[in-house]
């Protein structure tokens, strides 16, 4: 990925991302984080700066819109995951005092209290719930599917990543973005198996497609739920993940 600034008038900057799954060029407004060129490999990079003028007005306007955003941004009184269609309860409270329980345990409590009286601190105590249940339900999940399909990886890392659902290494480590808990179950399922797929094909040649279909022949409705589904990530992850 490459940051540019753009030269019109020095007011406009964005952020230049090269995708395979893309066929023309685009101009997206990334949630809290700005404006985002996604181009195909073969776009002529030389024609960004004048793709990014020639929608300039919308993109000041659509940032204005953002900045307005930043400050009505909501913290959730339930957080509801699609990937286990659990709902839990949340409570906030400045009054560190009064906690007398591990936060770590509340899975077992169908609650979760933040004991934080800025903003920014409970944001962040919501977000490390999540990344932990990432951590407490992907693993099996992924060591199901790798036996299932025969398709072995080395080591999983989960964590909070801004334009990737998931990678996988040449040694084989896989990476998932926990945000994933976001998605319904079944799209996490094809989203594991095609980092899977990247153990035998580092690349998305045919034989690569083909490993995919094999494994999930309705990959194609999961890659356009993926592509398409950053409005499922509630609002207050994104600001603390972008700003």
């Amino acid at each position: 990925m490459t940051i540019e600034t753009g030269d019109d008038r020095g007011e406009l900057q964005w952020e230049l991302r090269v995708s395979r799954r893309v066929r023309y060029a685009r101009l997206q407004i990334k949630p809290f984080g700005g404006l985002e060129v996604v181009i195909p490999p073969r776009f002529p990079r030389h024609q960004v700066p004048g793709l990014v003028a020639k929608h300039a007005d919308w993109a000041r306007r659509q940032l204005g819109k953002q900045a307005q955003l930043r400050q009505s941004v909501r913290l959730p009184s339930h957080i509801s995951l699609a990937f286990d269609n659990s709902s839990t309860p949340v409570i906030y409270t400045a009054d560190r005092l009064q906690m007398n329980f591990d936060l770590f345990a509340e899975l077992s409590t169908e609650k979760l209290v933040i004991d934080a009286d800025c903003q920014r601190e409970r944001i962040s105590k919501l977000r490390n719930w999540v990344r932990r249940r990432a951590r407490e339900s992907f693993p099996a999940l992924l060591a199901e599917i790798s036996t299932r399909t025969g398709l072995e990886f080395n080591r999983l890392s989960i964590r909070s990543q801004k334009t990737r659902w998931g990678s996988c290494s040449i040694r084989g480590n896989i990476s998932l973005n926990d945000q994933l808990l976001f998605m319904p179950e079944a799209t996490v399922r094809y989203l594991m198996i095609h980092e899977l797929c990247h153990t035998r094909h580092l690349n998305h040649s045919k034989a690569f497609w083909a490993l995919v279909e094999h494994h999930c022949a309705d990959y194609r409705s999961h890659e356009k739920l993926l592509s398409n589904s950053r409005d499922l990530v509630p609002d207050w992850f994104l600001f603390d993940l972008y700003a």
